[in-house]
């Protein structure tokens, strides 16, 4: 039970790490009405969210015409990359549950060590994508990258399967 307890810790500590870490680029973000590249602080008309890409875009304040389109390059190959990876992070936190579930708390620790792994290696594909992205920038534009990169944090994991019927929860990847 002690190990139990222990990894929960550890990915509840994982969790709210993350949660600081990106709170403070998000109470400075700004409100995009969804009209056009000016942000006025209007609410955004329409139904859907702007994308973890979008935003990175609008953060990054990007060229449409020539930046924009090797970005989006840049985050494509990316998620091509990182898929794998991602569907292995999901199957890993699936089995951490159902050890849990069945109180099998010894034979948490070899599933928590390769989910390690597997998130490092997301990290990994996450900072190679940005410095990418970090090279195409113009001086003016590198100021606001910090607050970028955070907005890429899990931008290519796969969102978590639903219960079916379920509402409510984080959703597609469309947010």
């Amino acid at each position: 039970m002690m190990f139990n307890q222990s990894v929960l810790v550890a990915l509840a500590s994982l969790a709210l790490v993350s949660t600081i870490v990106a709170s403070p680029f998000a109470q400075n973000a700004p409100i995009s009405s969804g009209m056009g590249s000016d942000d006025t602080g209007a609410p955004r008309i329409g139904l859907q969210e702007r994308t973890p890409a979008e935003r990175f875009a609008d953060r990054l304040k990007l060229d449409s015409k020539t930046q924009i389109p090797a970005v989006e390059q840049i985050l494509s190959e990316a998620a091509r990359e990182a898929a794998p990876i991602g569907q292995q992070m999901l199957q890993l936190r699936q089995q951490l549950v159902n050890l849990a579930l069945v109180n099998k708390s010894a034979e948490m620790k070899p599933v928590v060590d390769e989910y390690a792994v597997a998130a490092a290696k997301m990290a990994g594909v996450e900072a190679r994508a940005f410095a990418r992205v970090y090279a195409t920038l113009k001086p003016n534009q590198q100021s606001s990258a910090s607050q970028a990169f955070a907005i890429m944090a899990g931008m290519f994991q796969p969102p978590a399967p639903r219960a079916p019927g379920g509402r409510g929860g984080r959703g597609g990847g469309d947010r």
